[in-house]
This record gives structure tokens, C-alpha cells and sequence, in this order.
């Protein structure tokens, strides 16, 4: 009876024993985890810092740079130059671990630095003369409708904002600029608000545009028929551009009608006697 009863103990004593290091086992494998989220939590939070803070002296051009090329996020700015920059490093330890030769690494490396750093300015500066143009293309539209608005009785700023939600179906680049002209309007004066949109495009069709709307606010002239007249004027300035890069085509195509049409046929002309001529030699 007796070690019947020790038995029963230490089997409890064993039993409890194995349960509490199962929970602690448990508890700790738990507490484990949470420090390894929040410590990876942390590490993560400072990378985005990190990564956030990278040229945040350059924000401001970045966002500028990013809105002249038709990209509207501005958010995007602060992950600008932190891509470029991670982008390199993976391009790097990628040539790194490649089984080239030295001389060959550092070439490729020297090309792909160029590429990342260079390009990607490159393509918003294209970018950049390709909204502006096409930009200065669709004005003349747009003048037509605000000449229109005025003739029912709206203001320029009245009509500015009014165009400003019906441009978005016909070009989204164009109703940008003109609400965040708008916008400005409101708080900084028309005036101050062309200027500041001359300066974003600084095209010959948006300056007559910002100039004709400033000697209405001078001079209170009528504004609806200029307005009409100077989108006609625009009309008729890009046809003679189109006509006159109509009339330079066929200078430019004389180069290649020398280059890959001419110098054949005279090869085909002249092969056939010098290879005879080579014959008569050698015979």
C-alpha cells in the first residue's frame, strides 16, 4: 500500500513536472516569436524610414520633375531615387556573383550604372517635351469651350473651374494643369495662377494663351472673340509646321534612297565587269 501511494506520487510529481516544462516550453517559444515580430516590426520600420528620408532634399525637384512628365503621384517622389538605389545594389551583387572576369565586370557594372542612373532621367525628360507638346496641341480645343463659357456669362475663374471636371475625358494632362490653375486662382489671384501655369509649360501657344487672359485682367477687353481668334491662330501655326515637316521630308529621305538604293545599283551595274575583267587577268 505504501509504495503504492509513493508510485502515485512521484507519478504526479513526474506528471506535473513534464506539464509545467511543456507550458513554459510553450510560453517561451511564444515570447520568442513575439520579440522576433516586433523586432523585425522595427527593422522594417526603420528601412521604410531609411528608404523615406533618402533625398528628401531632392523632393521637391523630384515631384516637379515627376508632374512636367505627366506622372501625378506625388507620393511616388520618395521612392524615386531609394529604387534607383536599390536597383543598383541588386544589379551589383547579381555581376558580383556572375562567373565573369574582372575586366568584364567592371565594364558591365560601369554600363549598368549609367543605365540606372541616367536613364531613367532621360526618359522623364522625353516624357517631359512629350506632354508639353501634345499639351499645346489640344489648347486650341480648350479655347473654343472656354470662349463658349464666357459667352453664357462666366467669369474666367468661373470657367477655369468648370473646365477644370470636364476636360478629364479629353485629356487628362491638360485638366491637370488647368485645375491646379484653378485651384491656385482661389488663393493666390488669376494673374499669379497664369504665371505659375507658363512656368510649368513653357510653350509659344500656352504663353499667348497666359498673355491674352492677363491684358483681359488689365485692360478689360472682350475676351470671348480673342479667345476664338487665337485658337484659330493655333490651328493654322501647327498646319504650317505640319506642312513644313512635309516639305523637309523629302530632303531626309534622299539619304537613305542614296545609301540603300543607289550605291546597290551601281554595285549590281559594275560586279558584273570587274568580275569579268578579274577573269581576263587571271586567264
Amino acid at each position: 500500500m505504501i509504495w503504492a501511494i509513493l508510485l502515485l506520487l512521484i507519478g504526479g510529481v513526474l506528471i506535473a513536472a513534464l506539464f509545467t516544462y511543456i507550458v513554459n516550453k510553450k510560453i517561451l517559444k511564444k515570447n520568442i516569436q513575439s520579440f522576433l515580430d516586433i523586432r523585425k516590426q522595427t527593422t522594417l520600420s526603420q528601412l521604410n524610414n531609411f528608404l523615406a528620408t533618402i533625398g528628401r532634399g531632392q523632393q521637391a525637384d523630384l515631384e516637379k520633375k515627376l508632374v512636367d512628365a505627366g506622372i501625378y503621384n506625388q507620393k511616388l517622389a520618395k521612392y524615386y531615387l531609394p529604387a534607383k538605389f536599390a536597383t543598383l545594389l541588386i544589379t551589383g551583387l547579381i555581376i558580383a556573383l556572375t562567373n565573369m572576369e574582372l575586366t568584364n565586370k567592371g565594364l558591365v557594372g560601369a554600363l549598368c550604372l549609367i543605365a540606372i542612373l541616367v536613364v531613367p532621367d532621360m526618359f522623364l525628360d522625353l516624357k517631359k517635351k512629350a506632354v508639353a507638346k501634345k499639351t499645346s496641341r489640344q489648347l486650341p480645343y480648350m479655347l473654343d469651350m472656354m470662349a463658349v463659357c464666357i459667352q453664357t456669362g462666366m467669369t474666367i475663374e468661373a470657367s477655369l473651374g468648370y473646365l477644370s471636371k470636364e476636360l478629364m475625358a479629353f485629356d487628362k494632362d491638360l485638366c491637370y494643369h488647368i485645375r491646379k490653375t484653378a485651384d491656385a486662382a482661389k488663393v493666390q489671384g488669376l494673374e499669379k495662377a497664369l504665371y505659375d501655369f507658363g512656368d510649368r509649360l513653357p510653350t509659344p501657344e500656352v504663353q499667348s494663351f497666359i498673355f491674352t487672359l492677363i491684358q483681359n485682367l488689365q485692360y478689360g477687353t472682350s475676351i470671348a472673340n480673342v479667345l476664338s481668334s487665337l485658337a484659330e491662330d493655333m490651328r493654322k501655326m501647327h498646319v504650317l509646321a505640319m506642312e513644313e515637316k512635309i516639305g523637309k521630308l523629302s530632303a531626309k529621305m534622299s539619304i537613305p534612297l542614296i545609301l540603300l538604293i543607289m550605291f546597290p545599283i551601281v554595285i549590281l551595274i559594275l560586279a558584273p565587269g570587274i568580275m569579268q575583267m578579274s577573269l581576263d587577268i587571271v586567264n
